[in-house]
């Protein structure tokens, strides 16, 4: 048998372990020549396994076991593509199946189909199968004439041999059955492992997906569903019905096209081409952004070369539909990023209002985003605000048509946690001790481990598993599993744009919101002619656009982002103080830190710490700074690179610089030298070494000497490993400017926006509460009559959303203020309570609202509210039922503060009304200070109260026993460290969530730190 015909890759969830490149590398070592894929009524691994196919030199053959419905029933058969056309129809029934109601392709829709694909009563559960294993032998030949008429030759029975006793009567019967109606009987092992051992990995993700649990006495059913050998499987089949199988794999042929391009038409007005629709439109949109000057010469031959390339590469109407969709946002109130990645490089994407960075005055490179030498689609990110992102692609969908425009599948990995809990609960694990063990495997960035790893360094992990003799008996499947996809995803941001219909050129499926998606994951979308286009939600873009219509709706200024001055002194001595607190990507204490030093004063100093601030690069950045400041002499790697290399102070920051570089002293293109700066940080090997040869040969021919060609090839190789595009640090760096401008200018503006957009996030609301204090900004308590849905502004100070109160949701917020709009506002606790009755408010919404203050204004205190909750519950119903009108006296309680304290953060996220430890320190005679101000007192001593957040002990070199801790108080967080003397003396107070008044002196080297010298807790003090 020269391969094997009924294969389930991993694809096929929670039915088989097999992962397609190492299902092709077993082929090989098997000497298999053919290989069928037939993935449950799905071909998500369709171009992975054509592309592993021919990597191993294997013949990919097309297939799926997908479902038909026949009077009303579903019953599955397997299809084989035999040409090009066959793999087309394979598509369309795999979407028909997927996108359909019965999750099924009708019987007599498949008959259409039945020229090009070769048609399969192979499984076990398969219409034929079923009637044969319940003795109806005559409806079963009933059907299988049936089929041999729909489908001619193109129709065989399938029969496998896994050593059960059902099957090999089955056999039996179906090979008499096929020999009464003269149809061919082929052979295949229904493969869902590589080795016999796999087996029990599929029988646990099957209880699993079940609920289901096994016993120690449990056994597999069968171990033989594993890839066979040639001569494995002629043991168990007669000789005519392997040629049989043969000629069948012999007979399917397809190669997957990958060199066809199928880009939508963007809708032009009669009489018009694309690519002199696009050049007007650029015409007019250069002569907009210089608004009536004078447009350069340099502006006017960068575009006309931008236009011909990429009227050249076939892309006019890419650029048409994005610029739509972009202007679409534009004027329907939908912030839309000013650029991202190398696309802001592009003038015709600037003059096209797509972007809206200068390239020429940022020096960016139209070659780094579109380059005719390295032919590949274009690639325009837009990032669009995430509340509004949804309408962008309902617009695009609406204008192309639903089926010329999908969503892009994504898989979510089972990983080890997951494995190990979903199969541990089979073998009655119990749960917490999965979540205690997973608390052992880290799976983040470099640290990330497999759960072989974890047993084999872990003495405690191994320890917890071999406790439990089933856990320890089914880690091998486990190992197998964490790395298989687990269920589908919809990819965040991807689109994908056809000329042809969708399910012509890809599989289609319905993602877990009904949308519709590509089956072809993000890696493949490209390779089949197909455009990707990401529509990016970007949280800070929906904060600018709240920040804008809060200062039009409170400040009356009508505020365009686009004329904002760069240069703004306020804002950039903000920054300069590390005051960047919510502004994007900039506030991280590195980038505080980092910022405080660099003193930037422009968009260049903010995309260049956005570039360096990362791992590579990061040690630059104190040469950067002091060649800045004159502190440290400007040194360029060659003269000549001197224009180049200026901006950055001689350093080599971007990878627009290497191509520069690249240009001047080799003389290569721009194109040229995208190639030789993609081959070195990809380290193509053959690539680099025939672009150094050029490299240093061209350098040569420009009168440059040998070891300097070299030495400056070294520093490209060097530096593109890290080098950072700066179109997007400039894009991203102008987000950076226009938050922080805002925040300098507008900080009312700016904090009621931010915190209505971080309102369910109790860390990010308790640090721009306690920053809004400095703009000498209130935030008002919640009010049952004023408070909104957003942080609303109230003279000069914020009142505190009614949404961002635990336990009131949209339902009961929407209920309160259209009970306040149709009647009024609410006159006291009793009108509250009975209007409200039987309108979505519950009693633990009802609590929440009187320990975040929401009824302050009435003037009883929360601790009384709450004492007479029923009293008051009782009042309302009765005066809703028969019209009692008299409220009830209530029960007057004395209030605790601390307690009340407590619970209005409970209820709010923070400490609003007073925080606990301002409580404290007026009840303490000695000095405290503000965390907040701590950074006035660089060298000083000072003392602080604080409650310790975090406390962790750590071994000296001596070792001796020290730690670092992490305290807040009202107005911030700070860190500190205490040596092991001082720490042996007070360890039993550095205890986290403990409030302890602490005697140190400040350092300041990376970030600010507090030495600890005295400890003392607070009712000593």
């Amino acid at each position: 048998m020269i391969g094997e015909l009924n294969i389930y890759s991993c694809y096929s969830f929670q039915n088989s372990t097999i992962l397609i490149q190492d299902l092709c590398k077993r082929a090989k070592e098997l000497h298999m020549e053919a290989l069928a894929l037939t993935d449950i009524n799905n071909m998500y691994g369709a171009i992975e396994f054509s592309n592993a196919c021919h990597h191993y030199d294997i013949k990919p053959i097309f297939g799926m076991q997908g479902d038909v419905l026949i009077d009303q029933e579903v019953y599955p058969f397997l299809f084989y593509a035999k040409d090009q056309i066959g793999y087309h129809d394979l598509m369309k029934i795999c979407s028909d199946i997927n996108l359909s109601e019965h999750k099924a392709i009708e019987l007599e829709r498949l008959f259409l189909y039945r020229e090009h694909l070769f048609i399969l009563s192979g499984c076990k559960e398969g219409i034929v199968e079923r009637l044969v294993l319940k003795e109806l032998e005559s409806e079963a030949l009933k059907y299988i004439a049936l089929f041999k008429k729909m489908f001619k030759d193109n129709y065989y029975i399938c029969i496998q041999d896994h050593h059960l006793k059902m099957q090999s009567f089955l056999n039996e019967r179906l090979k008499a059955l096929a020999t009464l109606q003269e149809v061919k009987v082929c052979a295949s092992n229904e493969v869902r492992y590589l080795y016999p051992q796999d087996a029990i990995a599929v029988d646990l993700m099957q209880a699993s997906i079940h609920g289901e649990k096994i016993d120690r006495n449990y056994k597999v059913q069968t171990n033989q569903m594993y890839l066979k050998d040639a001569y494995e499987m002629s043991l168990l089949f007669d000789r005519e019905i392997i040629e049989n199988t043969n000629d069948l794999l012999r007979r399917c042929n397809v190669t997957i096209e990958t060199n066809q391009m199928h880009l939508p038409h963007y809708p032009l007005p009669e009489n018009v081409t694309s690519q002199n629709y696009l050049q007007q439109l650029c015409i007019v949109g250069l002569k907009k952004r210089f608004k009536g000057k004078e447009v350069p010469r340099s502006y006017i031959e960068r575009l006309k070369k931008e236009l011909k390339v990429i009227a050249k590469m076939g892309f006019n109407d890419y650029f048409l539909i994005v610029f739509d969709y972009v202007r679409f946002a534009k004027t329907h109130d939908i912030q839309v990023g000013p650029g991202r990645g190398s696309a802001a490089g592009s003038l015709v994407s600037y003059v096209l209002g797509i972007t809206n960075i200068d390239p020429l005055k940022y020096d960016l490179l139209f070659e780094r985003f579109l380059n005719e030498e390295r032919v590949s689609m274009p690639d325009i990110d837009i990032d669009f605000q995430d509340d509004k992102r949804d309408e962008v692609v309902k617009y695009v969908t609406e204008k192309y048509g639903q089926e010329h425009v999908g969503q892009i599948v994504t898989f979510a990995t089972y990983g080890p946690k997951v494995a190990l809990r979903d199969l541990g609960k089979v073998v009655s694990v119990s749960l917490p001790k999965l979540e205690m063990m997973s608390k052992y495997i880290p799976t983040q960035g470099k640290n990330r481990k497999t759960v072989k790893e974890v047993y084999e360094s872990s003495y405690a992990f191994a320890s917890m598993v071999n406790q439990e003799e089933m856990l320890r008996k089914i880690l091998p499947a486990i190992y197998l599993v964490e790395r298989l996809p687990r269920n589908i995803s919809m990819h965040a941001a991807g689109v994908v744009l056809s000329g042809d219909c969708l399910n012509e050129v890809v599989p289609l499926t319905k993602g877990p919101n009904q949308n519709v998606l590509t089956q072809y994951s993000k890696n493949y979308i490209e390779s089949v002619g197909l455009l990707k286009m990401d529509f990016l939600g970007l949280k800070n873009l929906t904060v600018i656009s709240d920040i804008l219509k809060n200062i039009e709706k409170y400040e009356g200024v009508h505020l365009n982002l686009n004329t904002i001055p760069l240069n703004d002194e306020k804002t950039f001595k903000m920054l300069s103080n590390g005051d960047t607190l919510g502004v994007f990507q900039l506030e991280s204490p590195g980038m505080k830190n980092l910022f405080r030093k660099l003193k930037p004063s422009s968009i260049e100093d903010i995309g260049a710490a956005n570039a360096l601030y990362r791992p590579g690069p990061m040690s630059q950045i104190p040469h950067y700074i002091a060649r800045k400041f004159h502190q440290e002499k400007v040194e360029y790697p060659h003269d000549d690179l001197k224009d180049i290399l200026k901006s950055t102070y001689g350093i080599i920051i971007y990878q627009e610089q290497l191509m520069q570089v690249a240009q001047k002293i080799a003389g290569f293109s721009l194109a040229k030298a995208d190639i030789l700066r993609q081959a070195t940080s990809k380290k193509t090997l053959g690539l680099m070494e025939s672009m150094k040869e050029e490299f240093i040969s061209g350098a040569l021919k420009k009168g440059y000497e040998k070891n300097q060609a070299e030495y400056i090839f070294g520093l490209i190789e060097k530096f593109a490993d890290y080098g950072f595009n700066k179109a997007h640090a400039i894009a991203y760096g102008l987000i950076g400017y226009q938050l922080a401008y805002l925040k300098a200018n507008y900080p009312l503006s700016f904090y009621g926006a931010i915190l209505s957009n971080e309102q369910n996030s109790d860390v990010h609301k308790m640090e721009y509460i306690a920053e809004a204090k400095k703009y000498q900004i209130r935030i008002l308590p919640p009010s049952i009559n004023y408070s909104e849905h957003y942080f609303k502004q109230v003279e000069g100070d914020l009142r505190f959303s009614l949404l961002a109160i635990k336990n009131v949701g949209q339902a009961g917020y929407l209920a309160i203020v259209e009970e306040r709009q149709k009647n009024g506002l609410f006159k006291d606790i009793f009108d509250f309570v009975s209007r409200m009755e039987g309108k979505k408010i519950t009693s633990l919404m009802l609590e929440s609202l009187i320990d975040a203050g929401t009824f302050d204004e009435f003037g009883l205190n929360r601790a009384t509210l709450k004492a007479n909750l029923e009293k008051i519950t009782e009042y309302a119903h009765l005066k809703n039922m028969i019209g009692i009108d008299e409220p009830p006296i209530l029960e007057i309680i004395k209030e605790n503060k601390m307690v009340r304290l407590e619970l209005e953060k409970k209820a709010l996220g923070v400490y609003l009304t007073q925080h606990p430890l301002a409580y404290m320190k007026q009840k303490i005679n000695q000095p405290i200070l503000a965390v907040a101000n701590l950074n006035e007192y660089v060298s000083k001593n000072v003392r602080v109260l604080l409650s310790l957040l975090r406390v962790k002990v750590i071994v000296d070199k001596k070792g001796n026993e020290m730690c670092f801790i992490e305290g807040f108080d009202e107005t911030g967080n700070v860190e500190g460290v205490v040596f092991s003397s001082t720490y042996q003396r007070y360890k039993t107070l550095l205890e986290k969530n403990k409030i302890v008044c602490i005697e140190g002196k400040m350092n300041y080297r990376d970030k600010l730190s507090l030495v600890v010298q005295n400890v003392k807790e607070v009712n000593e003090v």
